[in-house]
């Protein structure tokens, strides 16, 4: 198993590269799927990631912000740290689809959902960046790939 130190109250973009093309990866954080998919059609290509929008034609990537560890009494060690998963398919068939409005999913540490480690957020970090394909527009298409066969899940424990 790995496991990370995470700061408190810092932002974190996930880095994913692959030596190999053809595969979609999916983000996880505390079992929580952050709800897109990172498509890898050719080798050797690496991405900045984290909570994701797609407003207008106009992309933008957040980063995660983690809290300190909640001290609960009687906390076994395993409920005081999350995990960031990365799941790897191979690239299933092509899709072309229409581009639509999309947020990931909010992850906070109240949610019901996950996030019960020491996620403070994944939509509000104070980093972000435009991830705006060049001359991407709101009527452009969008290329997708159905999930391949599952090849392989690599996780990441964290704790502040």
């Amino acid at each position: 198993q790995v496991y990370a130190e995470v700061e408190p109250d810092m932002d974190y973009f996930i880095s994913l590269s692959t030596d190999v093309g053809g595969v979609t990866m999916k983000l996880y954080v505390d079992g929580v799927d952050l709800g897109y998919d990172y498509f890898f059609e050719i080798a050797n290509r690496s991405s900045i990631l984290g909570s994701w929008s797609r407003t207008g034609g106009k992309e933008r990537m957040t980063a995660l912000h983690f809290n300190k560890t909640r001290q609960e009494v009687g906390a076994q060690s395993n409920m005081l740290t999350g995990k960031v998963e990365v799941k790897i398919y191979a690239l299933g068939e092509m899709v072309i689809k229409e581009m639509y409005d999309y947020v990931s999913t909010s992850l906070t540490a109240d949610s019901m959902g996950g996030g019960k480690k020491c996620i403070k957020t994944t939509t509000n970090g104070s980093n972000s960046f435009d991830s705006t394909p060049e001359g991407q527009t709101a009527s452009s298409k969008e290329v997708s790939y159905k999930l391949g066969e599952h090849l392989q899940t690599i996780t990441l424990n964290y704790c502040s």
